[in-house]
């Protein structure tokens, strides 16, 4: 069994984060920290193949010869082997931290595969999908630790001044 990660992202400028990162610099006062904020559609599949290469092969196939995943008029995507999750350091002190925001229940991942097994060819190879919304948010600090904390204030939302991206009460999320 071998995972593969699918982003996919608009090929025009994101305005929903544009708007989150402007209410996030502005009413919430992270002006300072927040130094870039985007949004990508987010799919973590887990694909019988022999080798990574064999996944991102079959996860490319899909993402091209389905419309499960992005419409290419609108999109483009990319696909990796296995789970990517350390932070990423700017040189001027900045670090990348992903949130990655996913529905209590995964209902999105059970109809996508439904529908790659209802089908015929490679989509039968694919043995779960979690799907969700990858936000990456540089931030600077002093620490890749207090880039992390940082990350999560802003995007769990805990009342109507603090946190953004996220609704505990039906979403779940991981932070890398």
């Amino acid at each position: 069994m071998q995972t593969v990660e699918l982003t996919v992202e608009l090929k025009t400028p994101d305005v929903i984060a544009q708007t989150a990162a402007s209410a996030l610099r502005g009413r919430m006062g992270y002006e300072s920290a927040l130094v870039s904020l985007s949004r990508a559609d987010y799919f973590r599949l887990a694909i019988h193949a022999d080798n990574p290469q064999q996944a991102v092969q079959v996860a490319d196939t899909l993402a091209r010869d389905t419309t499960l995943f992005l419409n290419p008029l609108k999109h483009r995507y990319q696909v990796q082997p296995g789970l990517h999750n350390s932070l990423i350091s700017d040189d001027d002190g900045a670090w990348t931290v992903h949130v990655l925001v996913t529905d209590d229940g995964n209902e999105a991942g059970k109809t996508i595969l439904k529908s790659l097994h209802d089908g015929q060819g490679v989509g039968e190879q694919v043995q779960s999908v979690v799907v969700g919304t990858l936000w990456a948010l540089t931030l600077r600090g002093d620490s890749p630790e207090q880039a992390r904390q940082m990350a999560e204030q802003m995007a769990v939302t805990r009342s109507r001044s603090e946190g953004l991206l996220l609704n505990p009460h039906y979403q779940d999320s991981e932070v890398w």
